[in-house]
């Protein structure tokens, strides 16, 4: 198991992004644990983001031996915080996500597409950015949805819709239709894929190299594809995914669907976890956009988390891309998608 890597840093509220990060020389998590005290206690990989007071913030830097030089900064409105680095903050260039207001003013970043469901109708830190569109350097664009019914995420939150605010340097307008085709032509041609992200990603304003990389690193470890989830499925339900042209999970009959995320260093001991049931006779795997996935659940956790029989259509209006195959009982691993989904992309 690779050794956990820790980051220190800086949140500037005026800026709305990072602003400071020194990495933490951690190969014993036991101290780092007892300074975060109760905070940690439901966390035992020391997965959350933490927020850090100043008592915490002071005795990190001297257990470590660290700087973080926040006194040479204009801004006097930060938060101090904490994190584990996942696989996505090792891309080899800066991911636009908790950048975009710098990078949208400096006219590196050419679209930004913020929002969830409401209520609130407003998402943290959207004061920061209207503040540059009454000053005349950004557009902004809003789109609301109703549902036909109120809906109730698995975290407890009754949403009534929607609501997604585009912003672009003044001249890029032309963005934000061209980004609302493109999710149109994916619901019209069977699902997201790789040329739809690369559209997408040009839009947001990465270069060639940066969307190669990362199209290259989606289908192996992640990437373009979201959160990566895996579940164990009977034959009756592995045959319903194959029928939908492995677009959707199956329903069940039992109050419950377990989900887990996928974790390629683990992989073979979280097949044989999860086929351990004498009724499972295969795991797949699906994903979905990260913003969509914590607005059920709470992340990062780690999971397992329970999906609800009565909410399995909801989550797979959500799912982004293709199912896959990835392991069966009789010990075959496949990972990857079935034979008819790959020569295209499409379905």
């Amino acid at each position: 198991m690779p050794q956990p890597r820790f980051v220190l840093g800086a949140f500037d509220h005026e800026q709305w992004c990072q602003v400071l990060q020194t990495m933490l020389p951690v190969t014993d998590p036991g101290p780092l644990r007892e300074m975060l005290g109760g905070m940690a206690d439901d966390d035992p990989e020391l997965e959350q983001n933490y927020i850090l007071d100043d008592h915490q913030f002071a005795a990190i830097v001297a257990r470590f031996n660290v700087s973080l030089d926040t006194a040479r900064l204009d801004s006097r409105d930060l938060t101090i915080f904490l994190f584990q680095l996942r696989r996505v903050d090792e891309v080899p260039y800066l991911i636009h996500g908790g950048y975009e207001l710098p990078l949208l003013l400096d006219g590196r970043k050419k679209l930004a597409r913020m929002g969830g469901y409401y209520p609130p109708m407003t998402f943290e830190g959207e004061d920061r950015f209207d503040h540059w569109v009454a000053e005349g350097a950004l557009h902004r664009e809003e789109v609301t949805e109703a549902f036909d019914a109120p809906i109730q995420t698995l975290r407890g939150q009754t949403c009534l819709g929607a609501r997604t605010v585009y912003y672009t340097p003044k001249g890029e307008e032309w963005r934000i239709p061209a980004i609302k085709l493109i999710s149109h032509a994916s619901d019209q041609s069977g699902g997201w894929n790789e040329y739809f992200e690369r559209l997408e990603g040009m839009l947001f304003g990465y270069e060639d190299w940066q969307n190669d990389w990362w199209i290259k690193l989606g289908p192996r470890g992640g990437g373009f594809d979201g959160v990566r989830c895996c579940c164990a499925v009977t034959g009756a339900g592995l045959a319903w995914i194959e029928s939908t042209g492995f677009r959707a999970l199956p329903p069940i009959d039992r109050p419950a669907l377990t989900i887990m995320i996928y974790d390629r260093d683990t992989e073979a001991d979280l097949y044989a976890a999860m086929l351990k049931d004498p009724d499972s006779a295969a795991v797949v795997r699906f994903n979905m956009v990260f913003g969509n996935f914590r607005k059920l659940w709470d992340l990062p956790r780690g999971g397992p988390w329970d999906l609800p029989a009565g909410r399995i259509a909801e989550f797979n209006s959500l799912l982004r891309g293709s199912i896959a195959i990835v392991a069966r009982r009789d010990g075959a691993v496949e990972d990857a998608p079935a034979k008819s989904q790959v020569s295209t992309g499409l379905a």
